[in-house]
């Protein structure tokens, strides 16, 4: 069943049977019945947590996040427009999450790298060069991959995560992310050069050794 529907600036769009289920069950946890937003938790919580898992990369910061995530969607369910896909708003939810989180890290390490160099201490080199013993690891193409994506500046690994790594197509990711799809491809674009910028020379290094 697809019941047609206009959008914020006039585009036609088709609301699905799913979105209809969905919106009911968050018609009905905002009645108090709490047991429908339970339903919603163990319908979208595999599809949130491996979006959270692919942008942060640690299963516990990922179980923590998802938690998180669904916690932070409650509390703002009231705002959730019903014409609209809830797995969109979870993985926007998710997404900011994850951005927040990172920025945080990436703070605290600037503060405590700037620690390190008034105490006159030399910060830890970077693992991908430490050798002998790290160049070994290198050799796992796609843990490389993974670490290099896992560097991307935000909105770029989002898009990569989800075009990539979870199969999306290029108007699934602009929907899901509430962007133009130029702006997606430009962002897929961009990342991609970063990409194979940062991975020339350790894939020459793992064709070197083969």
């Amino acid at each position: 069943m697809i019941v047609n529907g206009t959008g914020e600036q006039g585009e036609i769009r088709t609301i699905t049977l799913v979105e209809n289920e969905d919106a009911e069950l968050v018609r009905q946890t905002l009645a108090g019945t709490t047991s429908a937003y339970d339903c919603l938790m163990r319908k979208y919580q595999r599809q949130v947590y491996s979006l959270v898992y692919r942008m942060l990369g640690n299963a516990d910061d990922a179980c923590d996040l998802t938690q998180d995530t669904f916690l932070r969607a409650y509390s703002a369910l009231g705002s959730f427009r019903q014409d609209a896909s809830f797995l969109t708003w979870l993985y926007k939810i998710a997404s900011n999450l994850c951005i927040d989180l990172m920025r945080s890290r990436q703070k605290k390490s600037t503060l405590s790298l700037d620690v390190e160099r008034s105490e006159g201490r030399e910060p830890v080199a970077d693992d991908r060069l430490q050798a002998p013993e790290a160049a070994a690891c290198l050799a796992d193409t796609q843990n490389v991959v993974q670490r290099e994506v896992m560097n991307l500046p935000d909105r770029y690994r989002v898009v990569v995560v989800m075009r990539h790594l979870q199969g999306l197509g290029v108007d699934e990711i602009a929907n899901k992310l509430d962007m133009p799809s130029g702006t997606v491809k430009t962002h897929l674009f961009r990342a991609r050069e970063m990409l194979r910028e940062r991975l020339g020379p350790l894939l020459e290094v793992i064709n070197d050794g083969k």
